[in-house]
């Protein structure tokens, strides 16, 4: 598969439209790896297709895009060992991701977001400091993403 992707491919990939995706862009909520070039059509990457899927998940659960986006950064990883939920959540900021980490929380909730592995999805549910989460499943985006690439 190619590593340039146009942005026909990419919107069949993730399933919105042109208008959408390039108005994410102006608006500041996405931001490709790419930087567009003048006279040229901008050229998407997979990192980029996986964090605009993720980011079109949690639109479609209800999130704005602003708000969505500014908890996604393209790069998200997987893992090697489990699957890779990208998780929004809401509850105190751990400075640390270990059992008794200080914390920072703000006087109105914040959301903050992480990735974890599908085996940890539990410890969110258990967690009595998190208030609200929202998890999309990395993997299954990226699979969509590589059938529709795939596709052509």
């Amino acid at each position: 598969m190619n590593n340039e992707i146009t942005i026909q491919k990419l919107t069949e990939a993730v399933q919105l439209t042109r208008y959408q995706v390039e108005a994410w862009i102006s608006r500041g909520h996405f931001k490709p790896e790419n930087p567009v070039e003048s006279g040229k059509a901008r050229v998407f990457t997979l990192r980029d297709a996986i964090a605009l899927g993720a980011m079109a998940a949690f639109v479609r659960l209800g999130f704005q895009a602003s708000d969505a986006g500014s908890q996604i950064s393209v790069g998200l990883h997987g893992y090697k060992d489990d699957r890779a939920l990208f998780v929004i959540c809401e509850g105190p900021i751990r400075l640390a991701d270990v059992p008794n980490a200080a914390y920072v929380e703000p006087d109105m909730a914040a959301p903050f977001s992480k990735i974890i592995r599908a085996s940890q999805l539990t410890n969110l549910l258990t967690d009595p400091e998190i208030t609200s989460f929202a998890v999309v499943d990395l993997n299954t985006i990226e699979e969509r993403i590589q059938r529709a690439l795939a596709a052509d």
